[in-house]
């Protein structure tokens, strides 16, 4: 995730509640928001002392009153009113892997912008659905030591391989599009998924996934050979020599080891043979 902008007030109607959440936007060009959602005394006060059976019953009737602290808001966006509605539909299929391989689906939403209004000649509130908030990290972001773990990637192809069972593209492989919490992999963003062809597999994404992750190891080396490289020096006939990508680069500074310059590594001093 990108540096959270903040954006105000969104007005919220979902269900039989209606409410209003601060929204920070948490993707770059895209209606993408990170809700902070009021609490709601009754509920927790319902959930507190009910049985664990119709605890769950409620919060599938009723998941308007009963919504974790944050959840992310994600807005139709005009230009791409058939990928929203794509993307509902895949979650909808794919309900039984919500809560563990991919975020759960709250549900569908209007929102209401006052400010963002004042600009737009439509009042209408815009369609959004309610998401749960996954934390963790992105595979873009992870560490590259990380990347290349044996366990992440048989993670990577459990997600794979539940996706071709249940008949299901993708459609977006990139790093950032999966997560890394808890010690799982979750798929996000689903806006260009399409039914899995029953003669194929998912193969092709998975291994355009494990090639980038190849790719990110493969400049990882590079760099630090470059800077093990770098940072090699020696003596030679009482003078500092830095050896470079094969260049020999002599030292004209008179530094003396009590005055060692942090990024020039170990300097020895000079002999005091005269």
């Amino acid at each position: 995730m990108e540096d959270n902008e903040d954006c105000g007030i969104k007005d919220i109607q979902f269900g039989f509640r209606r409410f209003r959440a601060p929204a920070k936007r948490i993707y770059a060009n895209r209606n993408v928001f990170l809700l902070d959602v009021p609490p709601n005394p009754i509920a927790s006060w319902l959930l507190s002392w009910m049985p664990q059976l119709v605890r769950s019953w409620l919060q599938r009737l009723l998941p308007e009153w009963f919504l974790p602290t944050t959840v992310i808001l994600k807005e139709r966006n005009p230009t791409k009113a058939d990928s929203y509605e794509n993307e509902i539909d895949t979650y909808l299929h794919l309900r039984s892997l919500q809560g563990t391989h991919i975020p759960r689906l709250f549900g569908e939403v209007t929102v209401s912008d006052p400010h963002a209004q004042r600009y737009q000649i439509s009042k209408r509130p815009t369609p959004a659905i309610l998401l749960e908030n996954v934390e963790g990290v992105s595979l873009h972001n992870l560490p590259t030591e990380e990347l290349g773990n044996p366990r992440l990637l048989r993670e990577l192809e459990d997600i794979y391989n539940l996706l071709t069972e249940k008949g299901v593209v993708h459609g977006d492989p990139r790093l950032h599009n999966f997560i890394r919490a808890h010690q799982r992999i979750v798929a996000i963003d689903f806006e260009f998924s399409y039914p899995l062809p029953s003669d194929i597999t998912n193969e092709d994404e998975l291994e355009g996934l494990k090639s980038e992750i190849r790719k990110r190891e493969r400049q990882a080396q590079g760099a630090e050979s470059k800077r093990l490289v770098s940072g090699v020096y020696f003596l030679e006939g009482g003078s500092l020599i830095r050896k470079r990508l094969g260049t020999d680069l002599r030292s004209s500074s008179t530094t003396t080891h009590n005055e060692q310059r942090s990024d020039e590594g170990p300097v020895y001093p000079r002999s005091s043979a005269t």
